[in-house]
């Protein structure tokens, strides 16, 4: 039993990180309205965990199990749209590290580590770490944003992920021991490659997040421009906007000047301020208006 007790350790580590990191993904960010569904994730989580471990499975069904598992975590949520995405990207920015961390580890030392080695389990950790602290990092930027994308923009985003982690499963599974079977090393690509699609999955989540931005901006557009347009060059911000978003009349004559595209330096001058208190009366507006940055505002207001 004392052989064994380090190697529990590491998956007893391994597995709270991982479920920790679906539990602020699906159960924080996507939290379902009825209780039956809140109580299905909570308990799918481990449950899902435990027999992705414990069932044995080739390498190939492995990572197949690992994708149908976050899916069906997407699918209790019940928000299909964002959760589905938040499913491919987890799986494609998880697929994207593992590939990246074992190429650089083979990189290092000319040879992958054997399995159920301490070596091993210490990067599976440190990788799962990377993985979760990615996943705080998304969770803070998409619980900013609950509008719903159209459906074309979605199956555009979606797309890239499925057939990035499709790429990445065959190469890791399928080509990457044919080509050390011959003696090729393909370390040293393989850690470019696997870079790359950490990169890509990062760009898929800012084109999805500038997304959600227009879409919101667009309903807001109608919701309000049916009694007067949001802004003009002549008459400045409409009371309305300025009355669901409790902005006070310092916030707004700071905004009126800022979509004339002046900078906060340009915003000080014309209205006799500093630019600190230029810049606290914008960090204002951003926190009322969930816009996390001056372009995300402008965009909220032309609705463009």
């Amino acid at each position: 039993m004392n052989e064994y007790q380090p190697q529990i350790l590491w998956e007893i580590t391994r597995a709270s990180v991982c479920i920790a990191a679906w539990w602020v993904l699906f159960y924080r960010l996507h939290r379902p309205i009825a209780i039956w569904r809140r109580i299905t994730l909570l308990v799918a989580m481990p449950a899902a965990y435990i027999f992705w471990i414990l069932m044995p499975m080739s390498i190939v069904a492995n990572a197949v199990s690992w994708a149908i598992i976050t899916v069906v975590l997407a699918f209790i949520c019940g928000d299909l749209r964002r959760s589905l995405f938040t499913a491919f990207f987890y799986i494609g920015m998880e697929s994207s590290i593992d590939t990246t961390r074992s190429a650089l580890i083979a990189l290092l030392f000319n040879r992958f580590f054997t399995s159920h080695s301490p070596s091993q389990y210490l990067q599976y950790n440190l990788q799962y770490l990377v993985v979760f602290g990615l996943c705080c990092c998304y969770y803070i930027i998409m619980r900013r944003y609950s509008g719903k994308l159209p459906l074309n923009s979605w199956i555009i985003i979606i797309i890239p992920p499925i057939i990035l982690w499709a790429v990445l499963t065959y190469y890791t599974h399928v080509a990457d021991p044919l080509l050390i079977e011959q003696g090729i090393n393909i370390y040293g690509p393989g850690f470019c490659f696997g870079l790359f699609c950490i990169l890509l999955n990062i760009g898929i989540l800012y084109l999805y997040t500038r997304q959600l931005v227009i879409t919101d901006a667009q309903r807001l557009t109608i919701a309000i421009s049916e009694v007067e347009p949001i802004w003009t060059l002549e008459n400045g911000l409409s009371d309305n906007f300025c009355k669901r978003y409790q902005l006070t009349d310092r916030e707004k004559d700071i905004v009126e000047v800022m979509m004339k595209g002046k900078s906060n330096k340009e915003i000080a001058d014309t209205l006799c301020i500093s630019i600190r208190t230029v810049g606290a009366y914008l960090q204002n507006v951003y926190k009322k208006t969930d816009a996390p940055n001056r372009f995300a505002l402008y965009s909220l207001i032309k609705g463009e």
